[in-house]
């Protein structure tokens, strides 16, 4: 299994996790307890059962609330999708190689731009929907309040998403702000800092080999572009010949 892939599984089980969460913590109407005169309010009741019609726009603020979670986590899981594919995290190297690395990379850089940008918008409109959503259940709640059974439940769903929201602001504003790409589900947090190894380029050689590659060559252009100098003529052996009878004693 390659590191995608396990990223990609961590990914999936912390979205389970938190949409369960999120799920109760936005139809706040309907899972925290109501009271119906003595006894308590059955689920379907505080589903569609009851017949006042606050109760009925607060379930439907609450199904709003809802998609624009599901719009969020849209963009959220978008975004970690695409990081995962052309991104790496990488150990050996520092948090803002990224930085420098994605220069080469135009496209890349405004790819992320653009999905952080949209997750920062997506988290935006969810806070204001969460908001908007806690209040008006608020006032329903009170409504029907049951008392001490409801204070527990309420907290912790309002809590839940209240930290959903808080981390995944964090996440998006640094990553717009510094133009990286934190990851909104791997733990640590972590830092996308690497280009992923199936989508690199291939590495430019060093500036000093550049160099002396460049001299090289150019020392060889010289060579070739030098007229050979002519090779200067053998000068002829003098031969001196010696008679023969110049030394031989003379007979007399």
């Amino acid at each position: 299994m390659d590191d995608d892939t396990r990223q990609r599984m961590k990914g999936a089980a912390k979205f389970m996790l938190e949409f369960y969460k999120i799920l109760m913590g936005c139809f706040l109407t309907v899972f925290v307890p109501h009271s119906c005169g003595e006894a308590m309010c059955s689920f379907s009741h505080n589903l569609y059962g009851s017949a006042d019609g606050f109760h009925q726009v607060a379930v439907l603020t609450n199904t709003l609330c809802f998609l624009a979670f599901l719009a969020m986590y849209f963009c959220e899981i978008t975004r970690e999708n695409w990081c995962i594919t052309y991104l790496d995290i990488d150990a050996t190297k520092s948090n803002n190689n990224l930085d420098h690395a994605i220069e080469r990379y135009p496209a890349f850089k405004r790819r992320m731009h653009a999905l952080n940008a949209n997750y920062q918008r997506s988290v935006a409109i969810c806070s204001a929907a969460h908001a908007t959503n806690l209040g008006v259940s608020m006032v329903d709640v009170l409504h029907s309040w049951p008392g001490a059974p409801a204070i527990a439940p309420l907290l912790s769903y309002v809590m839940l998403v209240t930290m959903k929201l808080a981390g995944a602001r964090s996440i998006a504003n640094a990553s717009l702000k510094s133009e990286r790409a934190y990851s909104a589900y791997l733990s640590g947090p972590k830092t996308y800092n690497a280009i992923d190894v199936d989508h690199r380029l291939p590495e430019e050689p060093a500036a000093e080999d550049s160099a002396e590659a460049e001299a090289d060559a150019e020392a060889d252009a010289e060579a070739d572009a030098e007229p050979a100098e002519p090779a200067e003529p053998a000068e002829p052996a003098i031969v001196v010949e010696v008679a023969d009878d110049i030394h031989a004693p003379k007979n007399e």
